[in-house]
């Protein structure tokens, strides 16, 4: 299984780690997440996005401590190269996300679609995502099949869903969310995010477990896990 854990989850373990106040609901959270790592039964990779929102702070060493305990040594590529991988592989497969090459010096490059926030959509829901999709596609030298890539596509609907959202105040971190979740949410048996982008990819039809830093919602990550690593247990896999 591949758990996530983007940025503002990150930090929130790692200032639990630290001993920082008002993050003791993480405890359990990470010592669920600890033992199914152990276990072998998921890993909780790095990215390049986190090394990109970082910016080599305070909070690097136990971000460095706290992936070597869960990653299982592995990481997320770069987005382009996620996408390219999709391109020719016409699909997903873990094996197109993850790899052993990461390094703490390499953030994420998001020239690319630098503008991309820019972008002026209009008319229905389906035709921002339309807009949007294939405004990806020319910028990123994507041809007409890549329209149902599902970074491509995942993409588009979580734009299309946040320009339809007049009171959303921008945010600077705002395109780094988009393409991190573009990038490994397809790959992701779970999520811990913001409840922004919690909501964001429920409502354009995300199915699979995504959690908020909101207390209840940790505990109910931490319970998550811990019936994962239960059944496993019964099953005889551990």
């Amino acid at each position: 299984m591949l758990v996530y854990l983007d940025q503002n989850y990150a930090s929130r373990v790692a200032k639990y780690l630290l001993g920082l106040p008002y993050n003791e609901v993480f405890g359990a959270f990470w010592g669920e997440l600890r033992a199914g790592a152990r276990m072998g039964l998921w890993i909780a990779p790095p990215s390049p996005f986190h090394v990109l929102e970082l910016h080599g702070g305070y909070l690097l060493p136990t971000f460095r401590r706290l992936f070597a305990e869960v990653s299982g040594g592995f990481w997320v590529r770069p987005w382009q190269e996620v996408v390219r991988l999709q391109a020719g592989r016409g699909g997903i497969a873990l094996e197109d996300l993850l790899t052993r090459k990461g390094s703490w010096d390499q953030p994420a490059d998001l020239d690319p679609l630098w503008d991309l926030l820019d972008l002026e959509l209009e008319g229905s829901f389906y035709a921002r995502v339309e807009q949007g999709a294939r405004f990806v596609l020319k910028r990123l030298g994507l041809g007409e099949g890549a329209l149902r890539l599902p970074f491509v596509s995942l993409l588009a609907r979580l734009l299309a869903f946040r320009s339809l959202e007049a009171t959303r105040r921008e945010r600077l971190a705002d395109l780094v969310d988009l393409l991190m979740a573009a990038t490994v949410a397809p790959y992701a048996d779970a999520l811990g995010t913001d409840r922004y982008l919690r909501e964001a990819l429920q409502r354009v039809g995300y199915r699979r477990p995504v959690f908020s830093g909101r207390a209840a919602e940790v505990r109910a990550f931490a319970d998550w896990l811990r019936m994962r690593r239960d059944e496993a247990q019964r099953q005889g896999l551990s």
